[in-house]
């Protein structure tokens, strides 16, 4: 791991990169021009050096292709900071939501169905190596997934994982996402079954294009029951009607849209122990991606 004074980080110009519920994120550029993120972490004061150590040298080994990694970190008492390699193009939320209309360039079916891949790949390495861990991400939500355009097209990497064990009990999961899970709002045991759940989500959310916790429809909704609503316009005869309209037209598609659509309501399901492993989920998207390549 790169060790950083923290007066090199003091030194550096900082722009806010986004304030989430754990902290703010900035952009930092170093003197020596390389540029970082650096998460300050809220709510986190309880915590000994030790476990903050332990926790942050734990996640520091977590090496992976769809994984943000983790370049350094600070404990002092006043402040807890983590230090991102940084990742540039914005956020999972921001490619599917932001600029609708005129002038948005639109991210076709193609593009989501890797994007989907590539989240699952992170999501069970980290439930593979992290398998100590409750909820190894808990924080899964299309901010947190960070999104990188090259010439080969776009690559998710997972960001704000493997948090929980920092925060106190009482507060421990008020502030990620796996606060809507089922299981949470019941205040029964977390296992890493929310992950599955947030996962499904996401899945949703990107097969949709409407935004978990919002009002759709008549329908009020007091969760993230994006999959209450998919489950009520699907109703056991699958229908066009929950498609994003970005994508509705690529009707070569429509087969892996309903295939994982009816994937996502099986990783929202309300009983945890119903719910696929992530290992189960990642080998069942690319079953469906190979099945849509021999059919093209």
């Amino acid at each position: 791991m790169a060790v950083f004074d923290l007066d090199d980080l003091l030194r550096a110009s900082a722009e806010v990169l986004g304030r989430g519920n754990l902290g703010i994120t900035y952009k930092a550029t170093l003197e020596t021009g390389s540029v970082v993120a650096v998460k300050r972490l809220n709510h986190v004061n309880e915590l000994s050096k030790r476990e903050f150590l332990q926790q942050m040298q734990l996640l520091g080994q977590m090496k992976h292709e769809n994984l943000v990694e983790i370049v350094s970190f600070y404990y002092s008492e006043e402040q807890k900071l983590v230090i991102y390699e940084f990742t540039s193009d914005g956020s999972l939320f921001e490619f599917l939501h932001e600029g609708r209309g005129l002038g948005r360039i639109p991210l076709d079916w193609t593009k989501r169905l890797s994007i989907i891949k590539e989240i699952a790949k992170g999501l069970a390495f980290l439930h593979h190596s992290l398998p100590q861990h409750k909820v190894p991400h808990a924080n899964l939500k299309s901010s947190n997934v960070l999104i990188h355009e090259d010439s080969k097209g776009y690559h998710s990497k997972l960001t704000d994982y493997g948090f929980l064990p920092l925060l106190p009990a009482k507060q421990n999961a008020e502030k990620l996402a796996i606060r809507r899970s089922p299981e949470f709002v019941q205040g029964k045991r977390l296992t890493h079954k929310a992950d599955v759940y947030c996962f499904g989500i996401i899945m949703l959310e990107i097969i949709t294009g409407k935004i978990p916790g919002h009002v759709i429809g008549e329908i009020e909704e007091t969760t993230n029951d994006l999959s209450d609503w998919v489950r009520t316009v699907v109703n056991n005869d699958w229908s066009t009607d929950i498609l994003d309209l970005e994508i509705l037209a690529e009707k070569e598609g429509h087969d892996a849209m309903l295939k994982l659509t009816e994937l996502a309501l099986e990783c929202t399901d309300v009983t945890p122990e119903k719910r696929p492993k992530m290992s189960v989920v990642l080998m069942r998207i690319e079953e469906i991606e190979q099945m849509r390549k021999e059919n093209d």
